[in-house]
């Protein structure tokens, strides 16, 4: 071998090492397990979603999907180590349009929407509001029409922050209206205080309502509308805020993200395993029973996804006096 060509190809090797794959570690992916953080802690809609993908992906990767809840902050522990990983395509996790989009303009989170490459979109589920059954507010036009008269209303949801809070706030700021917000760590907490009278409203992913729901249509709970296009399948004779009047359409969705800088190989494959995972009609039936719609995007309309988010958060979020500054 000619001394040249020898050098060309240590030099060439010496590169492929540098950034940590070779050609056969990339046509090969995955050849080893993959962490998926789940940036909150067990049970909640995250982790139900996680651990329900899971043998889904495995089975289509070929390796083991290890699930490693890191709670805090909202999601933001979770995902600012999540950032911090080493990018080779075996440690990712779960982001969604609060923790991705809103989080980062919000405060501190060791992390901004640029520090992770976008896998795939998983599911959604549209914003709604509710009220106790007791309550004197039918519809949101009666809770709108309080709330001009002056009323001093009060509501909670899943955190500062949480989709269910910044979903409230957009609609509120809409419609230039004030209430109170009452803190609570998660839905459920925030849902025992509306069930107890602390507060006057619920704000929550549309998940939170069928399980409250019996078979004859009996409830501790009066939904008033979900921000959906159409009427959601899972609660049909719940109307829109369309029906009622309101523009406003909110959704919440989780996806998939990794590190900054990861093999092309792997977000290629991971986001076709979720896209033939969520195309399955016997997964399309265990979504159900969570009350998730499946809603893919690719990589880059997540990217774009996540770009219009914070575009749309960010005024609210300033408004509010919660944007970093």
């Amino acid at each position: 071998m000619k001394r040249k060509t020898f050098l060309t190809g240590v030099a060439a090797t010496a590169a492929l090492l540098m950034t940590g794959i070779t050609p056969a570690v990339a046509q090969d992916y995955p050849t080893k397990p993959i962490q998926l953080v789940v940036p909150f802690g067990q049970g909640g809609a995250t982790d139900q979603l996680a651990r329900m993908f899971a043998p889904a992906l495995e089975e289509k990767l070929g390796q083991p999907i290890v699930i490693v809840n890191q709670p805090g902050a909202g999601g933001a522990v979770g995902l600012a180590n999540l950032a911090l990983a080493r990018p080779d395509g075996y440690t990712i996790g779960v982001g969604s349009d609060s923790t991705l989009a809103a989080r980062p303009i919000m405060d501190s989170s060791g992390y901004t929407g640029e520090s992770f490459d976008t896998i795939a979109r998983m599911v959604s589920i549209p914003s709604g509001m509710a009220v106790a059954k007791d309550s004197p507010y039918e519809t949101i036009g009666d809770l709108v029409d309080a709330l001009k008269a002056g009323e001093t209303l009060t509501w909670s949801g899943s955190g500062i922050g949480s989709g269910p809070h910044l979903a409230m706030a957009v609609f509120l700021a809409q419609n230039d209206l004030s209430a109170t917000y009452v803190n609570s760590n998660s839905g459920g907490e925030a849902m025992v205080k509306l069930l107890s009278g602390e507060v006057d409203f619920f704000s929550g992913g549309g998940s939170n309502y069928p399980p409250m729901i019996d078979d004859e249509g009996n409830s501790d709970i009066r939904v008033l509308a979900l921000a959906s296009e159409e009427r959601w399948k899972y609660l049909p004779d719940v109307p829109t805020h369309t029906e009622q009047g309101f523009d406003y359409l909110r959704s919440q969705w989780f996806g998939l993200v990794a590190p900054k800088g990861i093999p092309e190989e792997a977000i290629t494959k991971i986001s076709a395993a979720v896209e033939e995972t969520l195309a399955d009609p016997g997964f399309q039936e265990r979504l159900d029973q969570f009350y998730f719609n499946p809603a893919y995007l690719n990589s880059q309309d997540m990217r774009a996804a996540i770009n219009e988010e914070a575009e749309a958060f960010r005024p609210i979020l300033e408004e509010a006096g919660l944007a970093e500054k």
